[in-house]
């Protein structure tokens, strides 16, 4: 990291909002062509590590609630 960078969490440390924020941020920016070429590869692979990290989160928390949900109706 240089000094202009801020340090980057690891993908696996973030939960799902955080995610999402940096996601956010990082759209924001290429939006505003904030980003100069030779960043905007970097920070479009961070991009799509972020998407797949919140689907996968999605996909966890569906998973989960549909479990509830079955236990749920189990009881009845």
């Amino acid at each position: 990291m240089t000094a202009e960078q801020p340090e980057v969490p690891e993908i696996n440390d973030l939960n799902y909002g955080e995610a999402l924020e940096e996601l956010t941020s990082i759209l924001e920016a290429i939006e505003e062509d904030r980003f100069d070429l030779d960043e905007l590869g970097e920070r479009v692979g961070r991009a799509a590590s972020l998407i797949r990290l919140c689907r996968h989160k999605i996909d966890a928390t569906e998973i989960q609630i549909q479990s509830i949900i079955e236990e749920l109706d189990d009881d009845q």
